[in-house]
Formats: C-alpha cells, sequence, structure tokens
C-alpha cells in the first residue's frame, strides 16, 4: 500500500507542474513588431526634404531617422513622435543630398525600418513665390543647371571665381509674378555640396512679348545684386575685386548691393513644362538667338 500511496502522490504531483505551466504559457503575453513603411519617397526643395510614406496599421506616430551618408539605421539621427505619414523636414543645407529611412510606432515600441530613400535639396536659398506667364506655359518655382568642373583654372584666373572654388552651377528662381533672380553658385568640392560663393541678380517688373516659335522675349529692370560668401577665399576675393568701392563682406552674412542705374535689360526665354533657357541679357536689343544652358524645374 505505501507504494501505491507513493505512485500516486508522485502522478498528482506530476500533473499540477503540468497544470502550472499551462497556466503560465496560457498567461504569456506575444508581442508583434510594426511592418516597415513602404513606399517611402523623398523630394528636394528650398533647404528642405519632403517625406511621404504609406501609413502602418495601428501605429501611433512614425520615427525618421536620416544621415548624410547612404546605409541609415536606428542608430542614425532620429526625429521622433511624427503623427503623420508624411514630414518636412527643413532648415537643410542647400545643394546637400540627405538619406532617410521611417519606422512605425505603437505601444509595443518601434517596428521595423523602410527601405532607404534619398533627395538632395536645392542649389538655392532663394524661397521661390508666385508665376510668370509665358503663354501656355506657367513659369515658377526653381530652375538649376547641373554640376560643372570644367574650365575652372581659367575662369579662376580670369578673377570670375575665388581660387577655392572646385565645381559650379546656376539657378533661375522665380520670386514673384514680374521678378525672378539669375544665380550663380560656386563650391569648394566637385560635386557642388559645400559653398564658396553665391552671386544673385536680383530682376523686378518682368514684361513678356510676343513669342516667335518657342521663344518669348522679355524685358526688366535691374533690381541689384545679393552676395553671399561661405568661405574665408570667397571673402578675400570679393573685398579685393571691389577695392574701390570698399565692400565689406561678412562669412555667411548675404550682402545686398543696390542698383544705382536701374538699368533696363532685355533677354530671350524659352520655357516648357519642365526646363527653361535662358539667352544673355542685354541692356541695348533682344537677344537673336535662344540661349543653350539647359535649366531644368526641381
Amino acid at each position: 500500500m505505501k507504494k501505491i500511496f507513493f505512485w500516486l502522490a508522485l502522478f498528482g504531483g506530476i500533473l499540477a507542474l503540468i497544470g502550472s505551466c499551462a497556466k503560465k504559457d496560457e498567461s504569456t503575453t506575444t508581442t508583434t513588431t510594426l511592418s516597415a513603411p513602404t513606399g517611402l519617397t523623398a523630394t528636394g526643395g528650398t533647404s528642405q526634404v519632403v517625406l511621404d510614406w504609406t501609413a502602418v496599421s495601428g501605429a501611433t506616430s512614425y520615427t525618421v531617422y536620416w544621415g548624410t551618408a547612404t546605409g541609415v539605421s536606428s542608430s542614425s539621427t532620429a526625429i521622433t513622435s511624427v503623427s503623420t505619414d508624411n514630414y518636412t523636414h527643413s532648415g537643410l543645407d542647400s545643394a546637400k543630398t540627405y538619406y532617410y529611412k521611417v519606422a512605425a510606432v505603437d505601444s509595443a515600441g518601434t517596428g521595423s525600418l523602410s527601405s532607404e530613400a534619398n533627395a538632395t535639396t536645392s542649389m538655392t536659398t532663394t524661397t521661390p513665390s508666385g508665376s510668370i506667364t509665358m503663354g501656355s506655359y506657367t513659369v515658377s518655382g526653381v530652375y538649376k543647371s547641373g554640376c560643372y568642373t570644367s574650365n575652372l583654372s581659367a575662369l579662376i584666373a580670369a578673377n570670375q571665381f575665388p581660387a577655392d572654388v572646385q565645381s559650379y552651377g546656376f539657378a533661375f528662381v522665380v520670386t514673384g509674378n514680374d521678378n525672378f533672380t539669375t544665380e550663380t553658385h560656386s563650391y569648394t568640392d566637385t560635386g557642388c555640396t559645400t559653398s564658396s560663393w553665391v552671386n544673385k541678380l536680383v530682376r523686378d517688373n518682368v514684361t513678356v512679348g510676343t513669342a516667335s516659335g518657342s521663344n518669348y522675349p522679355v524685358t526688366y529692370n535691374d533690381a541689384g545684386i545679393r552676395w553671399t560668401v561661405n568661405t574665408t577665399a570667397a571673402e578675400t576675393y570679393l573685398e579685393a575685386l571691389y577695392s574701390s568701392s570698399n565692400i565689406d563682406m561678412t562669412v555667411g552674412t548675404e550682402k545686398v548691393i543696390a542698383s544705382s542705374t536701374k538699368t533696363f535689360y532685355y533677354n530671350l526665354l524659352t520655357p516648357s513644362a519642365t526646363t527653361i533657357y535662358l539667352a544673355s541679357e542685354s541692356s541695348e536689343q533682344t537677344p537673336s538667338t535662344a540661349g543653350t544652358l539647359v535649366l531644368t524645374k526641381e
């Protein structure tokens, strides 16, 4: 009998143990990680990148991870508590490429990261506004050239650029319904990312004439120049170039040089849905041929 009671007690203990384990298993909560957002896009603009992605079901917010080189991860710089499925990352450097990934967040934590997207900010820091009508085209926003490195030694020797310049590009920015800027940007690297000097020609009172084919004659006034030097080499260069005018530049600060003559200019513009060409402006007559440098709308 003692053996029977022993085995009954052992069997009962085993059943109790199994029951206890079963209860523990039943009480265990399984957490699921939110899936990665899909469809992430990045669009560069003036000092900003606009991000958009497909919303994740169950997400209470999103975290945006970013950097200035590919390979963004969860240890990259993070922008947290983004409440919508889009975000505008502002206050960025001009002509610079930024890389992004996004993750959804809920009470369980941060989910998987999306695929990476990137965009390059505008070459210019000028904020576009308004539009100019040319026939069936509405010219607005920012149009920019490619990044160039050709003939730099000759251009520097001719005092067209500071000595530290290694690349350059051009921009056309519509700043109102009858004004724009034409800009030359020079850089200290070969990829048009680190600014040396910015030269902006400000034009206003734009009047559009009757087109000849695809070319529209325009007239406008010289409304001055805006210069920004971003290196000491550019500062020294510009102050020496205009020493007779006692120009005093400060690195990082835009200087406005007002026009004293309000010169009347002629030009010839060739717009399309995505590009614009500018001829060389003249104070005497409308140019006879269109420009050859293509500026593409951002």
